[in-house]
């Protein structure tokens, strides 16, 4: 019983660490995807008789999530269309090709939010962008928020969640398909449905090694933690930036950086801790090598749309 207690302490305590993770520079926090929990598909009518459904396996996202104002978040989204799944390897194989996805020429689906209005109670109506195969075109997605801000009951992440659908015309993506399978065989609307569930993870519940428990519990200074490997060294980090110790954790980014110069996730650490502590320019700075260190970093996009004054239209 004293176990239990003491473990709905510990993950109350660090929820209310994690409480606070507004950016003021940005007016949000930053949310990733539970990809594992979140689903993102589309089906498409076949014969007029029944329909094909399909899914991506590989995507990234991120959310800037206003918990005052949800119609002041944004979202950018990055889809690998060769991870299209139908369920039919051959079809998987067609659909890559030129004459649909075409994903060796266009090897990002890439969606970004322009507005967030409110309808009404959980309900929401995102405009954006959408970029497949080299066409750009102005969408709408119906949302409802189906999560709100708040802890999880078994680690302490902070979630939040939403739903939504749209229908899409392939051929307004030049998606033609062949004279046959584009037109004979199937329907040029497609439904897409979206059902993500937004993540900060709660770093306190990670486990370190024993030298880096060690260090962590031993208050050391950061060049003491020099030589840990990145993903040990990346906890420490996030467990200070939950901490909302930036200049700490500004600190050892810098180590980190040094010691592995082509991991974008320290770069994207350190814009964050920037932006937290106001300074927008480096922020900036290191925001856009993580995005040059990784073309489909879906956070470095769309916290450099913020910082650089493209915000969501309110």
């Amino acid at each position: 019983m004293r176990r239990l207690a003491l473990l709905t302490l510990v993950l109350s305590l660090s929820a209310l660490a994690q409480e606070s993770n507004r950016i003021d520079l940005v007016g949000a926090e930053i949310f990733g995807v539970d990809d594992a929990h979140s689903h993102l598909g589309f089906s498409i009518g076949f014969l007029g008789m029944t329909k094909v459904h399909g899914t991506f396996r590989s995507y990234r996202a991120s959310i800037l999530y206003d918990d005052a104002h949800p119609e002041r978040s944004s979202v950018t989204v990055i889809i690998d269309p060769a991870s299209i799944d139908t369920g039919e390897e051959s079809r998987d194989k067609d659909l890559q090709g030129e004459l649909f996805f075409d994903s060796a020429k266009h090897p990002k689906i890439v969606f970004r939010s322009t507005s967030i209005a409110h309808v009404r109670g959980d309900d929401y109506l995102m405009r954006g962008e959408l970029t497949m195969k080299g066409v750009t075109r102005a969408i709408e997605i119906p949302m409802t928020r189906t999560v709100r801000r708040g802890a999880d009951s078994a680690w302490g992440n902070i979630r939040i969640g939403g739903a939504g659908r749209t229908t899409l015309r392939r051929k307004d993506f030049n998606i033609t398909g062949t004279k046959f399978w584009g037109d004979a065989v199937l329907s040029d609307e497609v439904t897409v449905e979206i059902d993500l569930l937004g993540n900060r993870p709660n770093y306190d519940r990670w486990s370190l090694e024993p030298a880096a428990q060690a260090l962590w519990e031993s208050a050391a200074a950061p060049a003491k933690y020099r030589g840990l490997p990145a993903g040990q060294l990346n906890i420490v980090i996030q467990r200070l930036m939950q901490r909302r110790r930036f200049a700490d954790a500004l600190e050892l980014l810098a180590i980190a950086r040094d010691a592995f110069p082509a991991e974008p996730g320290f770069y994207a650490r350190s814009g964050e801790a920037y932006a937290s502590l106001g300074q927008r320019d480096e922020a900036v700075r290191m925001y856009g090598k993580a995005l040059e260190l990784r073309a489909d970093y879906a956070e470095a996009m769309e916290m450099l749309g913020r910082l650089r004054g493209h915000a969501v239209t309110r």
